[in-house]
C-alpha cells in the first residue's frame, strides 16, 4: 500500500556491519548539515511552515541518530509555531518526532498527536500512525488497544470511505488487536467482542479514548481543548451553510 508515515519503526542502523552503519551516520550528518544550513539561511520574512518542515527534518534525523534531547528541541518549537499558526497537521508531526525522541514527556506528546489528529481532519494516515503507536504501547490484553483501533478504523471509514485501502489497513488492526485481547479468529467471535466492548458505538470509544489520553497527559494539555473543539463545531456549522 505504500503507506508513508505507518510502520515507520524500523531500526535505521540495520547495516550487516561496521562499515554500513559509519556510512548510515555520514549520510545522516550530510542530510543535517544540509538543513541546518537551510534553517541558518531563513530569517522573519521566511513563511512560518517552511521552517517548521525544516525543524522536522531536523528533529527526524537526530532521532535516527539518538540524539532525543536534540529532537526534541528542535520538533518542540516546530509544535509551539505549528500551534500558533494553527498549521494542526504539523502540529501532530511535530508531536510524534517528539514521541519518537523518546524523552521524559514523549506519551504526552503522543497523546496531544492523537487528540488534534483525531479532532481536526488531517490526512488520515498521518491520525492512524499516531493511534498506532499507542497501540504498540499499551499491553496486548489491554481495553486501550481495542478502543485505539477501534477509533482508527472509525477515522478512515469516515475521511477515507470504507473501500479505501486505508480502511483495509486499519480494519486488519482491528482484528489483530481483536485476537490478541480476547483470541478472536471467527466473524461472528469478533461481531460479539465489538459490541460487547461498545466499539461499535463512535460516542462512546471516542469517550474512552479521550479519557486514557487525559491518564497520559495528567491532564496537563499544551492545547485549550475547550476552544479547538468550539472552533470545530464552529467550522463545521459554516460547512452546512455553504
Amino acid at each position: 500500500m505504500g503507506f508513508k508515515y505507518l510502520n515507520k519503526g524500523q531500526d535505521v542502523f540495520d547495516g550487516d556491519d561496521s562499515e554500513d552503519v559509519y556510512a548510515n551516520e555520514e549520510q545522516l550528518k550530510a542530510r543535517l548539515e544540509y538543513f541546518e544550513g537551510k534553517l541558518l539561511g531563513q530569517d522573519k520574512t521566511s513563511p512560518v511552515e517552511e521552517r517548521i518542515k525544516v525543524l522536522l527534518e531536523i528533529g527526524r534525523i537526530q532521532v535516527e541518530r539518538y540524539k532525543g534531547s536534540d529532537a526534541w528541541s528542535k520538533a518542540s518549537e516546530a509544535f509551539n509555531l505549528a500551534h500558533d499558526a494553527e498549521l494542526w497537521e504539523l502540529a501532530v508531526e511535530s508531536c510524534d518526532v517528539m514521541y519518537l525522541s523518546e524523552g521524559p514527556e514523549s506519551l504526552k506528546a503522543l497523546a496531544h498527536a492523537i487528540w488534534l489528529g483525531v479532532i481536526f481532519p488531517i490526512d488520515p494516515e498521518i491520525t492512524v500512525a499516531m493511534i498506532q503507536h499507542l497501540i504498540d504501547e499499551s499491553p496486548e490484553g489491554a481495553d486501550t488497544r481495542a478502543v485505539a483501533a477501534a477509533v482508527a478504523h472509525y477515522i478512515t471509514s469516515v475521511r477515507c470511505g470504507k473501500d479505501d485501502d486505508l480502511t483495509f489497513f486499519s480494519l486488519q488492526m482491528l482484528t489483530s488487536v481483536a485476537d490478541k485481547h480476547s483470541l478472536i479468529s471467527d466473524q461472528s467471535s469478533f461481531d460479539l467482542w465489538r459490541k460487547t466492548l461498545e466499539l461499535d458505538k463512535p460516542e462512546v470509544f471516542l469517550k474512552k479514548l479521550s479519557g486514557a489520553l487525559d491518564l497520559l497527559t495528567e491532564n496537563e494539555w499544551w492545547v485549550d481543548q475547550d476552544k479547538i473543539r468550539a472552533q470545530v463545531a464552529s467550522e463545521a456549522i459554516d460547512e452546512t451553510r455553504h
